[in-house]
């Protein structure tokens, strides 16, 4: 979804709220990637071998700059919905 099409769907209260829970939903999975990207580096890590290991570190890596991302788009999505129960 592009910048211009989120912001008009943002202000939008009924739409705000699935685009909450879909960005808390996208959050989760790429979060639980995360943990199994850092698992693997273990596993990897006590077995030796390397090319596994810095694979997993670029999944754990690139999963926490995707995590970052949908939490940056709901806490925006938050201050929009408070800014609106204030200002009717």
């Amino acid at each position: 979804m592009n910048s211009e099409h989120f912001l008009r769907k943002a202000f939008d209260p009924q739409f705000r709220k699935k685009l909450i829970r879909a960005a808390h939903l996208r959050r989760n999975i790429y979060l639980v990637l995360f943990f199994i990207g850092i698992l693997c580096i273990f596993i990897a890590g006590f077995a030796g071998w390397i090319i596994l290991s810095c694979l997993s570190l670029f999944l754990a890596m690139l999963s926490l700059v995707i995590v970052t991302k949908y939490d940056t788009q709901a806490a925006f999505l938050k201050i929009i919905e408070e800014e609106g129960n204030e200002n009717p």
